[in-house]
């Protein structure tokens, strides 16, 4: 572990009569890890998001550690402990009802896990660190801030303490490189500027600006799980509206953009701000937002307009209309092909529940269906306000729950078997692999292998065998 004489400039100490974290908001259990590594000689401080949330008066999602502490020794000191991860090792610390405290080692600023040898950088693995060196790895000056439960005082080494009362969004270190580093970090320091009420500081927006672009370069599945989550937080609409401003938005769904340009940007961008305020009402409300339900809101500019030429025609499932109109942005974010097919689903029942309500009456056909509920969340979040649809949900949500079971999702087609392709992998050679991955990404089906593909792989080797065994009797 580094040595801490290395520690050049010392923390800002903020004395408990200085700052509002109280240990009756902390969760017991995070409490008991603290001080058991207080009792066996180990430093361990709260950090990040949850010091973050304390000081503003807020309830923590998670109450995360940081110990000089090893992957290894807390393993020791915690029976419930699991160590997690390969790049970096951390501990999980597992509680019933499936509550998780994540303790996790410091870090080293990333220098000293770089090493040269022979004449080649070498990345080592689980390099540990200091206090300091820890803060300075994190993202947000406002997410490096540590609670240190021996004398209750906050530990700042980067300036958190300071942007916290000052309202402001600020990177650690420099922005642009931080960027470069992991372009998800421009998101997450939107999101924080919109879920708090922030201004994003003046270099850390200039950094945005120049180095937007470098969002393409990310995960597509991070940017996916990125967006579920903001649409699952309650600030939606102030998010997106930020992410809409600051081109983000054009960048990563620039078929929703460019409808926006095409049926007239005042409609389309009302059509999305209204979406997400109903969302973000429906959290408050304490119910429940899923995947198909935040994509319904995010992509209502592209959804609305088909839903208005279907006129309540049709007593079967039509799904078509809505494929069409939104495969462009489903495989821009790569959304999961379950969520897609659910989506699928749940849109093809649009014009049925038209129907439905001008009859004032709901067929079983359709009310016993797996996917019955969330089209009926759908059509309450896309459809204009009126007594009617009030009266027509009421009647939906009050018949029994569907009978129908939800179809079982899609295995990823095997990679392996004894091909003759080369290393022996059924064709990994050949990009078999890669199709495979395609295949399970795929948001509407896509690259799946046909039936007849998939029995040739072992079909022919049986015939083979069963010939050879009938020649040997006949011998």
């Amino acid at each position: 572990m580094a040595d801490e004489a290395e520690e050049v400039e010392p923390p800002r100490v903020v004395d408990r009569s200085e700052h509002e974290v109280s240990r009756r908001d902390i969760d017991p259990d995070a409490l008991k890890i603290l001080y058991r590594l207080q009792d066996k000689g180990f430093r361990g401080y709260l950090v990040g998001g949850g010091v973050r949330d304390l000081m503003l008066g807020l309830r923590p999602k998670d109450f995360d550690i940081a110990t000089d502490a090893s992957p290894r020794q807390l393993k020791r000191l915690f029976g419930n402990g699991r160590i997690i991860g390969r790049r970096f090792q951390l501990v999980h610390i597992h509680y019933p009802n499936g509550k998780i405290i994540e303790v996790a080692t410091f870090r080293s600023t990333g220098e000293s896990d770089r090493v040269e040898r022979n004449g080649e950088l070498i990345h080592r693995d689980n390099v540990f660190g200091t206090p300091s060196e820890d803060a300075l790895r994190r993202d947000l000056t406002i997410n490096g801030l540590f609670y240190d439960i021996a004398t209750f005082a906050i530990i700042d080494y980067v300036g958190g303490f300071q942007d916290l009362e000052d309202g402001l969004v600020r990177m650690v270190g420099d922005p642009v490189h931080s960027f470069r580093e992991d372009p998800v970090r421009m998101l997450r320091a939107i999101r924080h500027a919109t879920r708090l009420g922030f201004e994003i500081e003046r270099e850390t927006r200039r950094a945005l600006e120049s180095e937007r672009e470098e969002i393409l370069k990310a995960n597509e599945a991070r940017l996916l799980e990125e967006f579920y989550k903001d649409l699952a937080s309650g600030r939606s609409r102030p998010y997106f509206e930020e992410l809409d401003a600051t081109g983000f938005l054009e960048l990563l769904l620039p078929s929703l953009t460019a409808t926006f340009r095409r049926r007239g940007a005042r409609r389309g961008r009302a059509l999305l701000q209204e979406s997400l305020e109903r969302l973000d009402e429906r959290h408050a409300r304490g119910e429940e937002i899923s995947h198909v339900l935040g994509l319904a809101a995010l992509l209502s500019p592209l959804i609305v307009p088909v839903t208005e030429t279907l006129g309540g025609s049709g007593n079967e499932p039509n799904p078509e209309p809505f494929r069409e109109a939104l495969m462009p942005a489903l495989e821009r974010v790569r959304v999961y092909r379950r969520d897609a097919e659910r989506l699928w689903h749940v849109l093809g029942a649009w014009g049925r529940l038209e129907r439905a309500m001008e009859r004032e009456s709901i067929p079983k056909s359709l009310s016993r269906r797996h996917y019955f509920p969330e089209a009926l969340d759908v059509f309450e979040l896309l459809s204009e306000p009126s007594d009617e649809l009030d009266a027509f949900l009421e009647l939906g949500r009050s018949l029994p729950p569907p009978t129908e079971e939800p179809p079982e999702p899609k295995r990823r087609p095997r990679r392996g078997g004894r091909g003759r392709g080369r290393g022996g992998r059924g064709g990994e050679g050949s990009g078999g692999a890669a199709r495979a991955r395609g295949a399970a990404r795929s948001p509407a089906g896509g690259a799946e292998r046909t039936s007849s593909q998939e029995s040739d792989g072992g079909g022919g080797r049986r015939r083979r065998r069963r010939r050879r065994r009938t020649s040997g009797k006949r011998s």
